[in-house]
């Protein structure tokens, strides 16, 4: 029986949890199916596309039921925050999405709903486009730190490094910030990033 093109994505998916993106070849993904190396090909003529399908995937359900009566900046934190837990729902997941070019329908319906919330506040087309990206990037950014800190084999020596390399003479300040810098960041370090975003889009709005 011929496997359907959302049995391909599903098993796709799985095996980045599994092995991660680095890993992931259309060789194993076969194997994965328990079909001939090639078979996929039929859904997905190539890695890439797959990725994209992949990526896209992950945006499933990200601008559904969205709360309409709150004030357009809350929604589009509501939104900014939706793309950050569908990013971290999978491994490498923001590494998948920082990766591929892909105008699928489920990216589209995000920046149509981000730039169009971003519009209702009083940006203009372009200050709307521009703003949505400078959110997406904030948001891809800090979900690929907090990734790669999830997968360090010892995050608590990574900290003692950064502290024994941290002097108090010549570093006072950073010294004073040891407690707040080490990784991974608690979810409190990306809402303050995400509200300074946002704070300065709305005094950009006027």
């Amino acid at each position: 029986m011929r496997l359907s093109r959302d049995q391909v994505l599903g098993v796709a998916l799985d095996l980045l949890d599994e092995v991660g993106l680095d890993q992931l070849t259309m060789r194993r993904l076969a194997g994965a199916l328990g079909v001939q190396n090639g078979a996929t090909y039929w859904h997905f003529p190539g890695k890439q596309v797959l990725l994209e399908a992949m990526a896209d995937a992950l945006l499933a359900g990200v601008t559904s039921d969205l709360d309409k009566h709150l004030p357009w900046y809350d929604q589009v934190v509501q939104l900014a925050h939706r793309l950050h837990e569908a990013l971290l729902s999978r491994r490498d997941g923001a590494r998948l999405f920082a990766g591929v070019f892909f105008p699928l329908p489920n990216a589209l319906a995000y920046g149509e709903q981000m730039i169009s919330t971003l519009r209702a506040g009083g940006l203009s087309s372009r200050d709307a486009a521009w703003s949505a990206d400078t959110i997406t990037y904030y948001v891809v950014s800090h979900s690929t730190e907090e990734q790669l800190a999830a997968a360090l084999p010892d995050p608590s020596a990574s900290a003692a490094r950064l502290v024994g390399s941290v002097d108090p003479k010549r570093h006072p300040h950073l010294f004073a910030a040891l407690d707040h810098l080490p990784a991974p960041h608690r979810e409190e370090h990306f809402d303050f990033g995400l509200r300074l975003v946002i704070d300065g889009i709305r005094r950009a709005a006027g």
